[in-house]
């Protein structure tokens, strides 16, 4: 049974988990991208008690300053398909991202930094906070979330982060503190040795 299936018939979260760890690279992008809307958003239910660490999403195996690709979906009706970015700044230890996507040209990159959460705490991708230099020569250039076009939907946002599997993490946006109706995974692409 594929995952979409077993979201709705309401199978434990570590049955879920034990599925996407099975999959290859490819088939666990293509089936995190099938999950619709209301996947997930029971999947964010589900995995409550799952908070996402840090090492999630860039492990401490990848040297610091290499991009880590996250393959993700979300919850909106259009433009569903997109990419979170992370790499570990050499000096402060935070992770560093932004937001690939087709939109990008309209909406800006959606710079953010990712702090170690507390004990207790779940991760947190603070579009709040964006890298004091630009992390990585590829990336697009620095802007801040405070102007547009970038204030419309990254301003006052952060992501709260929780873990489905091994290489898959889910969130949900919250704008001035307040949870949003917004949902999304995150596919995370392991670098080549």
């Amino acid at each position: 049974m594929k995952t979409p299936e077993m979201i709705r018939s309401g199978a434990p979260i570590e049955e879920i988990e034990a599925r996407l760890d099975l999959l290859q690279p490819e088939e666990r992008v293509l089936e995190v991208r099938s999950w619709s809307a209301k996947d997930l958003r029971a999947l964010y239910e589900l995995t409550a008690n799952r908070p996402a660490p840090k090492a999630h999403f860039v492990p401490p195996s990848v040297p610091d300053g290499v991009p880590v690709r996250h393959f993700g979906i979300n919850s909106l009706p259009l433009f569903r398909e997109f990419e979170k970015r992370f790499l570990r700044d050499e000096g402060s230890g935070d992770l560093h991202g932004y937001n690939h996507q087709k939109m990008s040209p309209f909406t800006g990159p959606g710079y953010f930094v990712l702090e170690e959460p507390g004990a207790g705490e779940k991760a947190t991708i603070d579009y709040n906070r964006i890298p004091a230099h630009l992390p990585h020569e590829s990336w697009p250039k620095l802007a801040p979330n405070t102007r547009l076009p970038q204030l419309l939907v990254y301003g006052h946002m952060r992501d709260i982060m929780q873990l489905v599997s091994r290489h898959v993490s889910i969130g949900r946006a919250e704008k001035k503190g307040k949870a949003a109706p917004a949902w999304f995974a995150l596919v995370r692409q392991d670098p080549l040795p």
